[in-house]
């Protein structure tokens, strides 16, 4: 047992990636743009960048950073003195008391999240980033597990990506953006082959939003004009994002052409998902008539079956999701080491929670995540 008397896997740690890494390891064929300060900012940016209202909405942003930013300080000393680098990955570890941790992206998925960039382009990117994070967790590769990032701008690259991620670099999974890019859908056809790759593979697809980007169909634009959008942003671009990849993957088919494939929800909460699984049952049954792809399962089956869901560690609400659906379907994250996390304390945090029984505590802390990443030992 560790550090608390629990197994604990992490099923969504972030890497910080290094400003140099695409001057690294990003195909030089591909580097349209020089400079890591000047890659960063020009790949991430919207053509309407420069513009009164962009550096308004870009201000607040900042502004926001920055306060939340002091409040941590005092968490991510050593952090920002030496740079966020797997050795004080496994350190902050060891004080949440994880033994294993699923390593997920801070910032490379916004730098593909625009409808207009080429799919080459796109997939380079992704690749760049990808070869990095192999590298990075050679350290300690029994505890440090990646993730791979791909892209839907070509369903076909980023399966080639994802069998090359896997096969090659020894990726435990593979992490998409829950909204649409370019028009396309998580259950739209062309896309079934990838979920087909990664069915073949046994590797789960992941589902995780940014704070950054600019597709158009992404939550996350819904908010930039309000007066008070990083609340409203961080209150709903993920939950809403995932609610919605959700509804496409199951009422599109996935699931039901993909039986074996397992898919992870993760940072958007879980307290919403007892009535977002009925409401979907509830609607399939009203308009099952109605529409063009047939399902043999409710709604709420298919999830049940194949896919995981994301717990905050402060999120109470937990019991009753248990209450409604069981505890077999839920995973946890530190968040480490992002500015709203609740490291060093979040897995206690966790613990701590009431009506939340230890069968249920040691199921969402280690048993569940192991089986979504497919983690023996």
């Amino acid at each position: 047992m560790g550090k608390h008397g629990y197994r604990i896997l992490d099923s969504d740690i972030h890497v910080m990636e290094p400003p140099d890494m695409f001057d690294r390891y990003l195909d030089p064929r591909m580097r349209v743009h020089t400079g890591s300060g000047q890659y960063f900012d020009m790949v991430t940016e919207p053509p309407d960048a420069g513009s009164p209202e962009f550096e308004a909405n870009r201000q607040k942003m900042l502004r926001a950073q920055a306060i939340l930013g002091a409040r941590v300080q005092d968490r991510y000393v050593e952090e920002q003195m030496r740079g966020y680098t797997a050795e004080l990955l496994l350190e902050a570890m060891d004080k949440e008391g994880v033994e294993v941790a699923v390593l997920f992206r801070s910032r490379s998925h916004m730098y593909v999240d625009r409808d207009d960039l080429d799919a080459e382009y796109a997939t380079a990117i992704c690749r760049a980033y990808n070869d990095w994070l192999a590298e990075f967790a050679t350290p300690e590769p029994t505890r440090l597990l990646p993730s791979a990032i791909v892209t839907l701008h070509d369903p076909s690259l980023a399966a080639q990506e994802a069998r090359r991620a896997v096969d090659e670099l020894g990726m435990k999974a593979v992490t998409l953006l829950p909204h649409p890019v370019r028009g396309r859908y998580l259950h739209d056809p062309d896309v079934d082959v990838l979920w087909s790759a990664l069915q073949e593979l046994d590797v789960p697809a992941t589902f995780h939003s940014q704070s950054g980007g600019y597709a158009i169909e992404s939550p996350g634009n819904w908010f930039r004009d309000h007066p008070n959008p990083t609340v409203l942003s961080h209150a709903f671009t993920a939950p809403l994002n995932i609610m919605w990849a959700i509804g496409s993957v199951v009422l599109g088919g996935v699931l039901e052409r993909f039986p074996s494939l397992r898919m992870g929800f993760l940072e958007g909460n879980c307290a919403w998902l007892p009535w977002l699984l009925w409401r979907l049952d509830e609607q399939w049954e009203l308009f099952e008539e109605t529409e063009e792809i047939p399902l043999s399962l409710k709604p709420s089956e298919y999830f049940l079956r194949q896919c995981y869901i994301a717990v905050d560690p402060a999120e109470a609400l937990v019991s009753q999701v248990i209450d409604d659906i069981g505890d077999d379907n839920i995973v946890i994250s530190t968040d480490y080491p992002h500015l709203d996390s609740l490291y060093p304390e979040a897995m206690k945090t966790f613990i701590d929670l009431p009506n939340v029984s230890e069968r249920s505590k040691r199921k969402i802390l280690w048993d569940n995540c192991a089986r979504l990443y497919n983690v023996s030992g």
